[in-house]
């Protein structure tokens, strides 16, 4: 291809280069560009006729030098923009910076909080199961202590039945690290599946050296760490002691498997919290309107090629055969046409003054500008407020906006803003005012859980590049291939890209959060299950413990319920410490998660309340089993049981 050319808008390109096939520009979620570029122009710009001085357009690349670190290059800018704002009083006036930041930061930045906060989650999982493993070495330790104390006596070295015992723990976390490996496999396999839009780096997640190199490690390390305690133990017991205490445990045994049973209940408490959380986040989610109705809504970019249409009037002419072209469609309500589509990243910013203090200090306040054709906001469904939506009569050259509510408000607190007159060129600059006729809701045009910005429409001109929305009573997809039909049959040369329904950008826009709600949820519902069955085991191996002493209280007299409910107080007793220390972290650890919830608080009482009272009805449903139990013990056969 090097020294070819290909048609491009409608003129002779000529290649120069090929990028390799990995290569790929990682840009933040809002960035104007929202998929990676396949062809790449050089930058033309005019420097005999530039725009003003605080018309800020270029985003810039560059590349530190060896050894400099960020903090140089920010101390450079710095330094730059403070000798620019000296030169150029605009540049004083509007307080103009230049911001330093790192790419890789600013790509994963709104993904960073919510993947931290899922790796705490998986690091309480896994210690929540090595709590379980944990409880079930001491009791294995403590049903072998006689067997490592004749193993002792025969000359068995404590190092000896150390390494006996560690490697068992070792041949137990590699059958988990296999185990884990598989669900990790399947897991991923998942996470790709769904594809949230807004996480960036999704093409690069895999099972690498990295991945596998760690897992081994984390299972090996929890393996020593969690079970040395009980080896040591069962490999320093004597001969006579085991003998001794045969069959019973001891007081410290007793309160070790109790300090972990609360431990681990605790960690599921805090877990089910923040599951309970994103739940009730993505629900209230659920119900945002978004300032329009993306119900039958099919989107749609395109663009005429200039070489083809070099004037306005051209563009304007096949702009209007489109419309009513699309508009006769059948099933086909109504058409709208815009400069930039909502969630589809940022388009150009539009400063705005409505003050002279705002004046004064040019671009300190930005709104979103686009241009909308007259039937866009009705295909949008988006509410007027005030006055009037665009027309036919409307052109760009009268000075007439829309603004949002949002703006309305900020600009003329409690007032008619329609018929008023804004500012949205610096000062001395022609055609720097105008006339506000109408106002609508505000469209969360970047993200669904928050207004970003004011925004201000203008009058849909002889723009070459526009998205397109179409209003269908149907399913919108019916209609894509009678759109690419229309267009097609007037230019087979307008390119028409991203045919979709308006619900699959609102969809990639809920991407993240139904992200932390399924991943949060697995390891809330993971956590429950494993508790569940730590209480169920801890109580068991008690009660098998104490098999003798309630044969002896039933042989006096004590009658069955009276034993059950025993056994369900101290189950109980633990729950209740563990939900407090659940909720006291539970509400410091929360309050990181704030900026991953809408429309609830990190404290929200009614979610740690019901997560509390399902953790608590979980394990005493876990203790009740061994509670009835009990209650069939017979104290002839405890008598006799050595």
């Amino acid at each position: 291809m090097i020294g070819k050319t290909i048609r491009l808008d409608g003129q002779d390109q000529l290649v120069v280069g090929i990028l390799p096939r990995a290569f790929h520009l990682w840009l933040p979620s809002e960035a104007f560009l929202i998929t990676d570029s396949q062809i790449w122009k050089p930058l033309q710009f005019n420097y005999a006729n530039q725009p003003p001085r605080n018309f800020t357009l270029f985003t810039v690349f560059g590349r530190l030098k060896p050894r400099v670190t960020y903090a140089q290059a920010q101390a450079e800018m710095t330094q730059l923009a403070g000798q620019l704002r000296k030169e150029n009083p605009v540049l004083e006036d509007g307080d103009m910076r230049v911001r330093v930041v790192p790419l890789e930061e600013d790509v994963v930045k709104h993904a960073r909080r919510a993947i931290v906060s899922l790796f705490v989650a998986v690091g309480f999982v896994l210690l929540i199961a090595c709590a379980n493993v944990a409880h079930l070495l001491l009791a294995r330790a403590s049903s072998r202590e006689r067997e490592m104390a004749v193993r002792g006596a025969l000359g068995a070295s404590r190092g000896r039945l150390l390494r006996q015992l560690v490697t068992e723990s070792l041949v137990l976390a590699a059958g988990g690290f296999v185990a884990g490996l598989a669900i990790a496999r399947i897991g991923t396999n998942v996470l790709l599946a769904m594809r949230p839009a807004n996480l960036p780096k999704l093409d690069v997640i895999q099972m690498d050296s990295s991945a596998l190199l760690f897992a081994a490690a984390a299972s090996a390390l929890t393996a020593i760490v969690f079970g040395l305690v009980p080896a040591i133990r069962a490999a320093s017991i004597t001969l006579s002691r085991a003998l001794r205490t045969a069959g019973s445990a001891s007081v410290a045994q007793v309160r070790a498997r109790s300090l972990l049973m609360i431990a681990e209940m605790s960690m599921a408490l805090v877990l089910l919290i923040g599951a309970g959380l994103m739940v009730r986040s993505f629900l209230a989610l659920q119900q945002v309107h978004p300032g329009f109705d993306a119900n039958g809504l099919l989107t749609f970019r395109a663009a005429l090629p200039l070489a083809k249409y070099p004037t306005a009037p051209l563009r304007l002419a096949r702009l209007r055969e489109i419309e009513e072209q699309l508009r006769a469609l059948p099933g086909a309500a109504e058409v709208g046409f815009t400069s930039q589509l909502p969630l589809t990243g940022s388009g150009p910013l539009s400063p705005y003054a409505y003050n002279e203090t705002t004046a004064r200090n040019w671009e300190s306040e930005t709104s979103d500008g686009r241009s909308v054709s007259p039937g866009y906001f009705r295909a949008m469904g988006t509410r007027l407020l005030a006055g009037r939506v665009f027309d036919s009569h409307d052109t760009p050259q009268q000075g007439r906006i829309i603004i949002d509510e949002t703006l309305a408000a900020k600009a003329w607190p409690g007032e008619n803003a329609v018929g008023r007159r804004l500012q949205v060129g610096p000062n001395g600059s022609q055609n720097n005012f105008a006339e506000v006729i109408g106002v609508v809701e505000h469209i969360r045009a970047h993200d669904i859980s928050r207004p970003v910005r004011p925004q201000i429409y203008s009058v849909f001109g002889a723009n070459s590049r526009f998205g397109v929305v179409v209003r269908t009573a149907g399913d919108p997809a019916d209609l894509a291939r009678q759109v690419e039909s229309v267009i097609g049959g007037l230019d087979p040369e307008i390119p028409v890209d991203r045919i979709r329904p308006m619900g699959d950008y609102v969809a990639d826009a809920l991407g993240q959060s139904r992200l932390n709600l399924i991943v949060m949820t697995f390891f809330g519902a993971a956590a429950l299950l494993l508790s569940c069955v730590g209480i169920y085991g801890v109580f068991s191996y008690a009660v098998s413990q104490r098999t003798r002493e309630i044969g002896i209280r039933m042989a006096l007299g004590q009658d069955a319920v009276s034993v059950r409910n025993q056994v369900l107080m101290q189950g109980l007793r633990m729950c209740a410490i563990s939900t407090a220390i659940g909720v006291f972290v539970a509400a410091l650890l929360t309050r990181s998660l704030s900026s991953l919830l809408y429309g609830v608080k990190p404290a929200d009482p009614i979610t740690f309340t019901s997560m509390a009272a399902i953790l608590i009805a979980v394990a005493l449903a876990g203790c009740y089993v061994p509670a009835r139990r009990a209650t069939h013990v017979d104290p002839l056969v405890a008598l006799k049981t050595d």
